[in-house]
């Protein structure tokens, strides 16, 4: 035996106000949708006229403030009010028009506005003729139908009467409405009017330099960033056109004036047949066009039931692949023509940029030699690295770069700095589409260069220098290296660095994770060592290996050790401070000795 469902309308309310659309106002939109897909129904049957669509607040003495909502489009006569406003989820659109012509495709848009309002009452007349039709409806899912007198009067077209929820009034205030009508309507080409009775406005009667600038008029360039500047507070560097058959689309980028990062969320305009549709473009824009802020209106595109969103299809695909290709080219001409603009843009917002370069060769090819990288010779751009090195060399850790810079470049190395977002992905990229050899390096391989010196005769040295580092996990080597003004160059492995880290924690843990910690550390034993070279191209170091005085010998290893530290932007642990303590006072009272005694001599 077959059944038919049963629809509990409270339930579709619910439905609609908590889980479909995203705000109760939502209801002004669906009204102008209504009204505007009338109007065109109207032109498409019966031909020209002028249209109109208007919004009258009206409250009496003591009671809720009422909406009637007019358009004078198509209307609908009594059998279609049957057909159409009683079935819920069905249109009065046909499918094959819904798609192509209409913004209301599901049938739904008028239920909406039961979240502001107890009933809904409708009048309205169809331009094929026949007496007009009143239609009142309640939250609970029952209606009334009449058919009024031909005396009645009423116009061609269909009007909307709500009174206000005492939860819902807010929506009724001329302010609230009128804003609501500017937001959805901004751009819909026909004339939409809003008045209280002692307020009026035309709420789209200045049509935005946008759409007209998409659409070729360059000489708006101005205008639309003089917009976007004073009606939606962006100084924007640039108003970059876009414009596709693909979803008929229509609009501009306008390039944000500061840094962006992926992970953030732009608000957008996107209009869907001239009826905003959202501030959400998640799934239009390329994922790396993060660093502008959109203003576009579709044609061909589809929306789902909420119409805060498109869903995908082949025609999404095809839009998104033209919005890629629009701003693509955007950047492509810059580089060509404007390499100043294109700099600014790059300084920018250099992370998009490069997260569209590592993903399409060609776009690399244009770019990559623009992007800035940090070398230990300074920053400079790719293109301008890879003239003067021959082999690329990056570190991609901090603290190594940092221990090897001063070094590699006293050496005529030029090493880059590749711990920033896509620097290493860069890298490979050139050396792959160029190329070009890329060496990773870091500072315990980087000391294997350094020049060895012969150890005859320094054996007691190194056995003294060592003894005076006793316990601090450092072995000392006697090496000659650039630049000569560097008495001592320091070099701690990653793992040393960990291993560190691990003690320190030690001293703040409990117990058990004391012991835990231990046994981690016990893993690294066999690297504990950190390398302490001293330079025997610095004249201290030359005087050092001549100090008889076994405590001002082990103080001043203990010092060059403490210095090198620093310079190597190594943290000092409470034993380096400690001997920064220690040496210092030591080095304050041998002063006041030698004063001491050039007095007395």
């Amino acid at each position: 035996m077959e059944h038919a469902f049963k629809v509990d309308l409270r339930g579709i309310i619910d439905l609609l106000s908590n889980h479909l659309y995203s705000d109760p106002s939502v209801f002004v939109r669906e009204l102008l949708q209504n009204g505007v897909d009338a109007i065109t129904a109207r032109r498409a049957r019966h031909g020209d006229f002028e249209p109109l669509i208007e919004a009258r607040l009206l409250r009496g003495d003591g009671e809720l403030p009422r909406l009637e909502f007019r358009d004078n489009g198509v209307g609908l006569s009594e059998s279609e009010v049957h057909e159409f406003l009683a079935t819920i989820g069905r249109s009065s659109k046909r499918i094959d028009e819904a798609r192509d012509t209409f913004l209301g495709q599901f049938g739904i848009g008028l239920l909406s506005c039961f979240m502001v309002s107890g009933e809904i009452e409708l009048v309205t007349k169809s331009a094929s003729g026949g007496p007009a039709v009143r239609w009142l409806a309640q939250a609970d899912g029952t209606y009334t139908l009449e058919v009024l007198p031909g005396d009645h009067g009423a116009d061609i077209g269909t009007t909307v009467r709500l009174r206000a929820r005492e939860d819902t009034d807010f929506y009724f205030e001329y302010d609230e409405l009128r804003g609501a009508l500017e937001n959805y309507g901004r751009i819909l080409p026909y004339p939409i009017h809003v008045t209280d009775g002692e307020q009026y406005a035309h709420v789209n009667a200045v049509m935005p330099p946008w759409l007209a600038y998409a659409a070729g008029d360059t000489s708006k360039r101005d205008e639309v960033l003089a917009y976007a500047r004073e009606e939606l507070g962006v100084q924007a560097l640039d108003a970059v056109p876009l414009r596709s058959e693909a979803g008929g689309l229509l609009g501009v980028a306008l390039v944000l004036p500061h840094a962006t990062q992926r992970s953030s969320r732009q608000w957008h305009s996107v209009y869907l047949k001239r009826m905003l549709l959202g501030h959400d473009l998640s799934n239009l824009l390329p994922e790396w066009a993060f660093f502008v802020r959109c203003l576009l209106n579709v044609d061909g595109l589809h929306p789902t039931a909420s119409r805060e969103s498109f869903y995908e299809d082949d025609a999404l695909k095809a839009a998104r692949e033209a919005l890629n290709a629009g701003l693509r080219g955007y950047i492509e001409e810059l580089a060509q023509q404007d390499p100043k603009r294109l700099d600014a843009l790059i300084s920018l917002h250099h992370l998009p940029l490069k997260a569209l370069a590592t993903e399409d060769d060609d776009f690399f090819r244009l770019l990559a030699p623009e992007f800035s990288l940090e070398t230990s010779t300074g920053r400079m751009k790719l293109g301008e690295y890879a003239r003067h090195s021959p082999t690329l060399r990056m570190v991609t850790d901090l603290d190594q770069f940092r221990q090897i810079a001063q070094v590699a470049s006293a050496y005529g190395h030029s090493v880059v700095n590749a711990v920033y977002t896509y620097d290493v992905p860069l890298l490979r990229q050139y050396a792959r589409l160029f190329g070009r050899e890329l060496e990773e390096v870091d500072a315990q391989t980087y000391a294997l260069s350094l020049e060895d010196v012969a150890a005859g005769g320094l054996e007691g040295v190194l056995a003294r220098a060592n003894a005076a580092l006793s316990g601090l996990g450092c072995e000392v080597s006697v090496k000659r290296f650039e630049p000569a003004e560097l008495p001592a160059l320091l070099i701690v492995t990653s793992e040393r660095r960990l291993l560190d880290d691990i003690e320190a924690a030690q001293e703040v843990s409990d117990e058990v994770f004391s012991e835990f910690l231990a046994d981690y550390a016990a893993e690294y034993e066999e690297v504990r060592v950190s390398r302490l070279h001293l330079n025997l191209g610095h004249s201290l170091v030359q005087e050092l290996l001549h100090v008889d005085d076994g405590a001002v010998f082990a103080r001043l290893v203990q010092m060059m050790y403490v210095q090198a530290h620093l310079l190597g932007h190594h943290p000092l642990r409470a034993e380096e401070l400690a001997l920064l303590t220690g040496g210092l006072s030591d080095m304050m009272r041998w002063g006041l000795r030698a004063t001491r005694l050039d007095t007395l001599n």
